[in-house]
């Protein structure tokens, strides 16, 4: 391999920067769900804990089980069920802080109602229902913690092009524009640089859509920023990740399910394939990440049978966690109040920036690294996981911080 010669801040690391290109996208499978096979279930994060529960089972059943997979260790345990008679598939999920809520889906009838999980607790209690009819299929995203519930399908069996704000302290709601676009059943959504963004679904006309719009909360705005570069698709994943979006799977207007992962870079706009899921193509599974890795689990494989493989793929996006030792370090780690950058390669002559994320891709601090230590100021922020990414004109690396 040609490298190019260290200079600046990153002797940081050219080393590391190699050390993550040869280990990029590395998919490992862990343990299946520890329950049936099934699919359209959700999945939300609380910490270093993803929640997964609900979907149609191999037996054709809807349900309310959940399950909790520590992604410290990738090991599985039994999380609160929702109460008995709130069985679903195809609804929507999300967390703010400690708790996680599911909101709509499909069971005897169509819901519009909302149940907070308490991680804390490990219970449920029921919130205020969105005021409107019941629907399935919703996406979703989080921006200062108000949660979008965009589209879906209601018992008329139409797709929707309906917006809620759901106002996750106040337990309040507010009707935002239409979708100016159309409707969409099944399309997939995220949060990233407080925007939401929205890819892929089906439309009114039943049309598998492959358009990505970006969201602006405080214009209440769609814009049209990409086309994926492949056909369009429903029941796919669309994950923030490290300054990133990253779309995984999904079914295609041909009945073909696709297990390939694409990157897609909102500064330059463009698109980069990665590696596939090592397995049978899939849609309609559960999909999470926590900052630093993707998992999927679940799903409907090429053959219409339900699974419950579970899969992580290590540095998505050829960014991933330093664990060599080399010159970038931070501490205290756990941090309280602030954490410390230390570049022992550190060049006043190279630009070098920092950049810090949240657990489910905000960037929500940034600022220029102009010497050897570098304080960052935690204070202002919960408690929680969060990414800190180094850049140079070179190189880029990343690395984990908790606070506590």
């Amino acid at each position: 391999m040609n490298l190019l010669k260290p200079t600046g801040l990153l002797v940081f690391c050219l080393h590391i920067f190699t050390f993550n290109i040869l280990y990029a996208q590395n998919w490992q499978q862990l343990s299946d769900f520890p329950s049936m096979e099934r699919d359209d279930g959700v999945a939300f994060v609380i910490g270093s804990n993803a929640y997964c529960g609900t979907g149609l089972n191999s037996s054709f059943a809807a349900t309310v089980d959940f399950y909790s997979l520590d992604m410290n260790t990738d090991q599985w345990s039994t999380a609160a069920s929702l109460p008995a008679g709130n069985e679903r598939q195809y609804a929507a999920s999300f967390a703010s802080g400690n708790f996680g809520f599911v909101c709509g889906g499909l069971g005897s009838i169509y819901y519009n109602d909302v149940w907070q999980y308490d991680a804390a607790l490990n219970n449920w209690t029921g919130k205020t229902p969105i005021p409107a009819a019941g629907r399935s299929g919703a996406t979703y995203f989080v921006i200062n913690n108000i949660a979008y519930i965009v589209g879906g399908r209601t018992a008329a069996n139409v797709a929707i092009d309906e917006v809620w704000a759901y106002d996750i302290a106040n337990d309040t709601w507010q009707s935002k524009n239409n979708l100016p676009f159309g409707s969409r059943f099944r399309a997939s959504g995220a949060t990233l640089n407080n925007k939401g963004y929205l890819i892929f679904g089906r439309d009114e006309n039943a049309r598998f859509c492959q358009e990505l719009y970006e969201y602006d909360p405080t214009l209440d705005t769609w814009t049209q920023v990409s086309v994926f570069p492949g056909i369009g698709r429903s029941y796919a994943s669309l994950q923030s990740i490290a300054g990133s979006l990253v779309v995984l799977a999904g079914l295609d207007t041909f009945g073909t399910s696709h297990n390939d992962m694409w990157s897609f870079n909102v500064t330059t706009s463009a698109w980069q394939q990665l590696n596939s899921i090592p397995s049978t193509g899939r849609r309609g599974g559960m999909c999470f990440n926590n900052g630093s890795a993707i998992y999927y689990t679940t799903g409907v494989n090429q053959s219409n049978t339900r699974i419950k493989e579970s899969w992580k793929c290590v540095n998505p996006t050829s960014i991933t966690e330093n664990y060599s030792l080399q010159p970038f370090t931070l501490y205290p780690n756990p941090a309280r109040g602030f954490v410390i950058l230390e570049c022992a390669g550190f060049n006043t002559m190279q630009h070098s920036t920092y950049n810090l994320f949240d657990n489910i891709g905000n960037e929500i601090l940034h600022g220029e690294i102009k010497e050897k230590k570098t304080r960052i100021n935690l204070s202002g922020f919960s408690n929680g996981l969060y990414l800190i990414k180094c850049e140079d004109e070179r190189s880029y690396v990343t690395k984990k911080v908790v606070k506590e």
